[in-house]
């Protein structure tokens, strides 16, 4: 069931208007779809942070707008990053019988049996391209890595996907892998170091033993 969340409409000008409503704890946006005259609106900033917490920004909305009922989804959240909140929002109008193209995010489950070893989990890819009906979308897929060993990985292929829900990401692209132990790799790191510096004395060896001969030759 989709979450109602009710916006105000606004003035589109002047600047001023975003301005005193940032002030006052609203979120400027605009309401937008096809073969729909774009509505500016604004709405209550812990409503939307409430609204984003729930339902994540993938999730179809029942926003209401002048008494009327729109099945919507976030298309761009705006941010202010030096002070940490919300500038302003757009929603996009979806039809509910036609396929979208959306992503969601991958969770991660179970313990990997590398990780108990000493492995070091590293996840690639966090989200996931999928195409399906407004109403079928996942909150998220998810992922069991509790049988990955070490130098085992996992890819978009893997995914368990939903009958009604197509693969967009490229089947191939890892999602995530267990790594050896940053002690081993430390180790082999300096192991290649010094293979290197003995190469290198080596290859300077013959060339030190030149230069002593030409000498010798010149006290001669």
């Amino acid at each position: 069931m989709a979450q109602q969340f009710a916006v105000e409409r606004r003035e589109s000008r002047p600047r001023s208007v975003l301005t005193m409503l940032r002030q006052e704890g609203r979120v400027p946006g605009v309401l937008y779809g096809k073969d729909q005259e774009n509505a500016t609106i604004h709405m209550e900033m812990s409503e939307l942070i409430r609204l984003l917490q729930k339902q994540g920004t993938t999730s179809v909305i029942d926003l209401e707008l002048d008494g009327k009922t729109h099945n919507v989804m976030i298309s761009e959240i705006q941010r202010d990053r030096l002070k940490d909140r919300i500038t302003h929002v757009d929603f996009k109008i979806v039809n509910m019988k036609e396929p979208i193209d959306t992503e969601v995010s991958i969770h991660l489950e179970g313990e990997a049996a590398g990780i108990k070893e000493d492995g070091i989990l590293q996840q690639q890819a966090r989200m996931v391209e999928i195409r399906c009906l407004p109403e079928n979308i996942p909150d998220w897929l998810t992922m069991d890595i509790s049988e990955l060993a070490i130098g085992d990985s996992v890819t978009m292929a893997d995914l368990k996907i939903p009958a009604k829900v197509e693969l967009l990401s490229d089947p191939e692209e890892v999602i995530a892998s267990i790594l050896p132990p940053q002690v081993e790799q430390e180790a082999e790191a300096e192991a290649l170091d010094e293979a290197v510096a003995d190469d290198a004395n080596k290859d300077e060896e013959p060339e030190a033993e030149a230069e002593s001969q030409d000498d010798e030759t010149k006290e001669e």
